[in-house]
């Protein structure tokens, strides 16, 4: 994943617990945990995420994806 120190860094867990084929929901993927994602792209790349689209994912590929077109805006 190319973007999983961003993801984990949302989530507050070690990136070896994040795999790319694995749901979201097997860790706690809740409000805060959106925040910190779009404030991590954010300071990152200076690009926000639409937040509408989280409510979309389903795999930790999917949000990998979703920062990937965000910053290629």
């Amino acid at each position: 994943m190319k973007h999983i120190k961003i993801i984990s860094k949302s989530f507050g867990v070690d990136k070896k617990k994040i795999k790319y084929n694995d749901r979201v929901d097997k860790l706690i993927w809740d409000s805060m945990t959106k925040i910190n994602l779009i404030s991590l792209v954010n300071e990152k790349f200076s690009k926000a995420i639409d937040h509408t689209k989280l409510e979309k994912i389903i795999y930790f590929k999917d949000i990998d994806n979703l920062i990937e077109k965000t910053i290629r805006k």
